[in-house]
């Protein structure tokens, strides 16, 4: 037999002849959150192979260039290789931890009105890790892949700038004159390294 305890009078919208009208809520909560980030998922993730995970960057192709055009009565090709680099980057961790009272748990069985908010609430911890990482992905403060300086990832941001991808803006500037014109500046290795329908990362910064 479970014994449930309540206080009519305190808890009572109204008391009046013939009605006692108490608070109800809906069972269901209403979440507004955002659990994921679209950036995140467009990111192929790839399983580490160890602390740190190491792997092999082709950093260029085996380009001929100009050598690469020759008699075709009389070919002698120039030799080429591909340009590839051994990177290693360590692995970061993100931790959530929610704790249950036993009190708490025992008396919301009771009240049978919301039974299932334990597993909502380890549902959600997952989620907000999970929002966590995507929020760092874009902005984290580390300053350098392979020899980390905080316990955070190195954001998109950082990296952009670390590239030296970024242009500034001046009041009253154009936008989009500043960006093409850092775009020349990158374009005669670019078009060769991306070809024409791939693009850069440009951040920009306004003055």
């Amino acid at each position: 037999m479970n014994a449930t305890f309540a206080d009519i009078h305190a808890a009572a919208d109204f008391i009046g002849p013939g009605a006692i009208e108490v608070p109800l809520y809906q069972t269901e909560i209403f979440d507004i959150c955002r659990r994921s980030s679209p950036f995140g998922q467009r990111i192929k993730q790839v399983p580490a192979t160890g602390h740190p995970s190491r792997f092999f960057e082709e950093t260029a192709i085996p380009n001929p260039g100009s050598a690469g055009f020759v008699n075709p009565r009389a070919i002698a090709a120039p030799v080429v290789s591909p340009t590839r680099v051994e990177r290693s980057v360590p692995l970061k961790a993100i931790v959530s931890q929610i704790n249950y009272n036993l009190f708490d748990i025992e008396l919301g069985e009771q009240q049978k009105q919301f039974a299932y908010l334990q597993a909502k609430d380890l549902v959600d911890t997952v989620s907000g890790v999970m929002v966590t990482h995507d929020v760092a992905l874009w902005n984290g403060n580390d300053t350098s892949l392979a020899t980390p300086t905080t316990t955070q990832y190195m954001g998109v941001i950082p990296q952009i700038v670390a590239g030296g991808n970024t242009v500034s803006i001046a009041v009253g500037a154009s936008i989009v004159d500043g960006i093409k014109s850092r775009w020349r500046r990158w374009w005669p290795t670019m078009a060769t390294m991306f070809g024409p329908r791939r693009s850069m990362p440009i951040l920009c910064c306004w003055t």
